[in-house]
């Protein structure tokens, strides 16, 4: 035990003031006695000593003050404190497909965990770990623990996805953790080399790259396109198949594919070194899952089949909600020169919101009605209804709206979704066309657009949802007059020209007529093109909103569940993407199905990389013991006796003043 303030004790003359005290305040008494004879016999020091007697009062004024001297002191303990401090492992696994490659000791993924579980049976008893799995995304599989039983089972479990990677993202995480601890040192247990990642520029400090891979050979499906349009039937419908060569050997390739499981096609074909060859696939027969797969002397097998959805080819059925009979003649064309639309036509004073329910798609000529009507829909409107018109089915022109309201001026419009459909709005003569979106469905098949003969056309200000599909010369800035999108589910169409303004039985007018049908098939619910460019890793978007509860049966057979409320803003997002093959989605009323493909040339690209010029500094991290002294006080605890002997005093005091002797 020591003090830390020895100055205190400087406070013990107090001891001496208190005995002084004593005896300055001893009372006298006058005893009245009968005779002195017996005071004759008493010897003088014991006399004496009766004038100061030490009594408990005293004693206990004493050991207050010694309490609080020693208070002052500071009094402590001492003892030796050892801290052990181990090192934090940080372990970055790539998990993508490339990981799955085939080597003499396993998959490059199996030997990766292998060393991940030899790291683990390594550390020491204060030693920590992470663990990052790192492919088309990152997560943390694991947080920094020393538990060696949750490390080997996270481990365990992790899979390689069907997945491009991402390794920049897992790297960059782990060394965001890296910069955070002490005694920290990552490993990063991938296929690829650090001079692949901008690794640099992180500082990374101490970072250390363990690659697998020898193995260079593969062969790989790169592509699978499907050219179908609900104007064909099966057998007009082709697949185009592109297998290529990855390595530098010849290589002997067995192409199948097969039609919802029955084979269609074979074909045995050579290919060169570092060469592709595209297989045509014609004379198809039904709709369902297409699957085109190879057999080959290759090492990765994820990228040796491949899939598509063929469309069923079913009637589409239009609703036109006009009062114009000019579009309905022109669109009869259309349904008497092919067998795949059926056309019906109601006025605008007819119209009801449960008008649609039979239809698959609807076309609004001149009319908008007041709520979506919840299906595909194309709305085609040189004309905007005018305020109390619309059950009348009075059209007005955009310069005699009536009570003044003006959409450039962005006033209240005649109802809430003609606002959503389009906020601002104008018009424009001499129409001069100045760009198209040639990427878009709607736009396929047009090679120029620059003399279409539009005499005037609404313009419009495009929602935030949609893409604008034609642009034209409006003053001194280029203003949409037709886009498309999609608004709760339903895809949307927008026309600011009148389509009844064309006969699409000549020759002038044949690109309005290709757009025309181009946006029926875009429109058509049964033909969804998306659903065969999905890749892996990406993204599924329904083309419908989704309001109940609905699982997702992905090609490992795993379901998921996803508890989905019906929100036009925040539609519903599957990112979970993560194997090849087809995924079935279902909910209480509802069925549908997507597929997704690798097709990614860097994860097909098997080869090691032979050169790294990247050097990182590594240095193995040792548990650092620490011992150091420590003082603990516990004078404050001596503190808590003095309420209790002040009290004790008190009463003491207070039994003398009642008995007389104080």
């Amino acid at each position: 035990m020591g003090f830390i303030n020895l100055l205190a004790f400087g406070y013990l003359a107090l001891i001496a003031l208190v005995v002084l005290i004593y005896f300055l305040s001893k009372k006298k008494y006058i005893v009245a006695v009968p005779s002195i004879i017996p005071w004759s016999v008493l010897k003088e020091d014991v006399v004496r000593s009766r004038l100061f007697r030490i009594d408990l009062l005293f004693l206990l004024q004493i050991i207050l003050i010694l309490i609080l001297i020693f208070f002052l002191a500071h009094p402590y303990l001492k003892s030796n404190i050892i801290n052990i401090s181990g090192k934090n492992v940080i372990l970055v696994i790539d998990s993508s497909a490339s990981m799955q490659t085939s080597e003499d000791k396993g998959s490059r993924f199996d030997q990766a965990r292998s060393q991940a579980l030899k790291m683990v049976d390594k550390l020491k008893q204060w030693d920590k770990m992470m663990v990052i799995s790192a492919d088309y995304s990152s997560r943390i599989a694991c947080n920094f623990t020393e538990d060696k039983h949750k490390l080997n089972k996270t481990i365990n479990d992790l899979i390689p996805r069907d997945t491009g990677t991402n390794l920049d993202e897992g790297v960059v995480l782990g060394i965001s953790f890296l910069k955070t601890v002490e005694r920290g040192e990552m490993y990063v247990l991938t296929d690829q080399s650090p001079s692949s990642i901008n690794i640099t520029r992180q500082k990374p400090g101490n970072i250390k790259f363990i690659r697998y891979g020898e193995k260079s050979a593969n062969v790989a499906i790169s592509s699978l396109d499907v050219y179908q349009d609900m104007f064909k039937d099966y057998t007009e419908r082709e697949v185009y198949v592109t297998i290529k060569n990855y390595s530098d050997d010849n290589k002997d390739v067995k192409l199948s594919v097969f039609l919802n499981d029955e084979i269609i096609k074979e074909e045995e074909l050579e290919l060169a070194g570092d060469k592709q060859k595209t297989v045509r696939v014609k004379n198809l027969s039904t709709s369902g899952i297409l699957k085109a797969r190879i057999e080959t002397d290759d090492f990765l097998s994820v990228d040796n089949t491949a899939y598509a959805i063929i469309n069923e080819i079913k009637p589409i059925n239009i609703l036109l909600v006009s009062n114009d009979y000019r579009l309905q003649d022109e669109l009869e064309k259309i349904e008497q020169g092919t067998s795949r639309i059926k056309l019906t036509r109601i006025d605008i004073s007819g119209y009801e919101p449960e008008a649609v329910k039979d239809y698959d798609v609807a076309i609004f000529h001149e009319f908008i009605p007041d709520e979506s009507p919840g299906i595909n829909s194309l709305y085609i409107i040189p004309y905007l209804p005018a305020l109390n018109s619309q059950a009348k089915g009075v059209p007005a022109r955009i310069g005699t709206r009536p009570n003044g309201v003006d959409g450039r001026a962005g006033g209240k419009e005649s109802n809430n979704f003609s606002s959503i459909l389009f906020p601002k709005y104008g018009m424009v003569s001499n129409v001069e066309i100045l760009d198209w979106d040639n990427t878009h469905p709607t736009m396929m098949h047009l090679h120029n657009l620059d003399d279409l003969n539009i005499r005037s056309s609404l313009t419009m200000e495009p929602p935030d949802w949609s893409t604008a599909l034609i642009k034209v010369s409006d003053g001194l800035k280029d203003s949409p007059i037709a886009y498309a999108g999609q608004y709760a589910g339903k895809k949307v169409v927008t026309l600011g020209f009148d389509l009844s303004d064309f006969d699409f039985s000549k020759s002038e007018n044949l690109r309005i007529l290709i757009i025309t049908l181009n946006i029926i098939q875009w429109l058509n619910p049964y033909e969804v093109e998306d659903h065969n460019k999905l890749l892996t890793g990406g993204q599924y978007r329904p083309n419908f909103v989704l309001k109940d509860n609905i699982q997702i049966l992905n090609p490992q057979r795993e379901i998921l569940k996803y508890d989905v409320k019906g929100d036009a803003e925040d539609p519903f997002v599957f990112n979970k993407i993560d194997y090849i093959g087809e995924y079935e989605i279902s909910g209480a009323d509802f069925k549908d199905r997507f597929v997704a493909n690798l097709f990614d040339e860097e994860e097909s690209r098997i080869m090691p990389e032979l050169t790294d010029d990247t050097e990182l500094k590594f240095e193995e991290k040792e548990a650092l013991t620490l011992i150091k002294d420590k003082k603990t006080e516990f004078g404050k605890y001596l503190l808590l006796l003095v309420p209790f002997i002040l009290l004790l005093e008190w009463l003491l005091y207070y039994k003398k003043l009642r008995a007389g002797t104080a």
